[in-house]
């Protein structure tokens, strides 16, 4: 009888901690007023739950490096870093359109992402041509 709560117990537990995984968001301070910006680039598919885990931490972490960077007095130019997060489904002209459409709307001035390795070998070199760079947390075709 014990075995059986204790099981029960450990049953709810875990689909209590999946759905705090999975479908739990939480308000992020703005930091958005400054006028420089990095864009985050991250991959979600509308079917995946493993990619929607992992475009959850990812922006997450890249939420959470803004506002540390904020409470350090991070700044450039005497500016505090604020963000712009654009979503990519893996299709290479998709990611470069939100990315050029960003860019020319918002003053970026760094770019984290794509996920993708085939998309971070058309990004990367767009950026390089306007002097924004990139780095990829992801990536692992060098070339």
């Amino acid at each position: 009888m014990a075995s059986w709560w204790s099981f029960r117990c450990l049953w709810l537990y875990y689909i209590l901690g999946q759905f705090n995984i999975l479908y739990v968001r939480t308000d992020w301070p703005s930091l958005n007023t400054s006028n420089m910006h990095i864009l985050g680039l991250f991959y979600n598919t509308p079917n995946g739950s493993d990619s929607l885990l992992t475009y959850t931490h990812s922006l997450a972490m890249f939420k959470s490096a803004i506002i540390l960077a904020a409470q350090y007095n991070i700044t450039i130019e005497g500016e505090f870093i604020g963000w712009q997060s654009v979503t990519t489904d893996g299709d290479i002209m998709h990611g470069l359109r939100s990315t050029c459409h960003t860019t020319s709307k918002s003053n970026i001035v760094g770019i984290v992402g794509p996920y993708l390795s085939r998309e971070s070998l058309v990004i990367a070199p767009f950026a390089a041509s306007i002097g924004i760079p990139v780095i990829s947390h992801a990536s692992t075709d060098p070339t």
